[in-house]
């Protein structure tokens, strides 16, 4: 399929919005399974019902079969996907949403440090400026928490975890950045759902017990497996339509929904510090985006 980049109106922008909240929705649902079960084996619900969505995937979609240099570029890919998906669902076990999602906001940092490692691409003067405001904002959030062990308590592995999820995603995504226009999208969907799975449940089976949790979860695990498919494929298609920069700033709406689920489902009221963190960290990700573009 061609690629089109250049769809200026709003409706590539509606789509990845929508795959934003579907993304938070499942994330929220990770949030009220780990209330219940360990880590583990809400990772491996995740993907044990993103396995079935991705026979229905296959099915409707027939992707060609994966080449061996797919695979072998993909399941590089797919540990650190899974290790993001464990470190991220353990940080919001801990952490109130809207935290948790604002600490993954220095993706963008990292990928463009990685970038430049491992794509030789080139990385604005500004990153250093961009990596100082990001560090500031998670202070600032720090700070509102009471910034002392004694304080922060169990706090503080979940930040660890949160900014690790967020190394991890950065690598993951710049590994598929790496392969832009080999892969059809239903036959990375598919793939990752599967080698993620290969890495994640032989250690669920050996350390958990991943099919007793799906068994007394199947409807909020089917839920999230819909979820995390059906918004794939709809940040996938935004990403076909329009520009990567004009999608890549929709990612921090996800604070408005993180707010929302926050507060009416799990009453966690954010303190303000949280918004002023954020808007230093997403200001270090503008200034990333401006530079590159200028």
């Amino acid at each position: 399929m061609e690629k089109n980049h250049h769809d200026l109106s709003i409706g590539p922008v509606l789509l990845a919005i929508a795959a934003v909240f579907f993304f938070t929705a499942l994330d929220g649902i990770a949030k009220d399974l780990g209330s219940r079960h360990s880590t583990i084996d809400v990772v491996s619900i995740r993907y044990l019902s993103g396995l079935i969505w991705s026979a229905v995937v296959a099915a409707f979609y027939r992707p060609p079969w994966p080449s061996v240099d797919m695979v072998k570029a993909h399941s590089i890919r797919a540990f650190f996907y899974a290790g993001t998906s464990f470190l991220f669902f353990y940080a919001i076990s801990v952490l109130p949403m809207v935290e948790t999602m604002v600490f993954t906001y220095i993706a963008p940092i990292f990928m463009a440090i990685l970038g430049r490692i491992l794509l030789k691409e080139k990385v604005p003067a500004s990153t250093a400026l961009a990596i100082l405001l990001s560090f500031v904002g998670i202070l600032v959030i720090a700070f509102g928490k009471g910034f002392s062990l004694d304080h922060l308590q169990g706090s503080v592995l979940g930040i660890i975890a949160a900014l690790g999820s967020a190394g991890t995603y950065a690598l993951a995504n710049v590994l598929l950045r790496a392969r832009a226009g080999d892969d059809t999208i239903a036959g990375v969907v598919v793939l990752q759902n599967i080698l993620a799975s290969t890495l994640v449940l032989p250690f669920a089976f050996l350390i958990g017990d991943p099919i007793g949790a799906l068994r007394s979860e199947w409807m909020l695990g089917l839920a999230m497996g819909a979820l995390g498919t059906i918004g794939q494929f709809m940040m996938a298609t935004a990403l076909h339509r329009a520009p990567a920069a004009r999608i890549g700033t929709v990612e921090y709406t996800n604070i408005i929904w993180a707010t929302l689920i926050g507060i009416f489902i799990f009453q966690e009221w954010p303190h303000w510090t949280v918004y002023a963190g954020a808007a230093l960290i997403i200001a270090g990700s503008f200034m990333l985006l401006k530079a590159k573009k200028s």
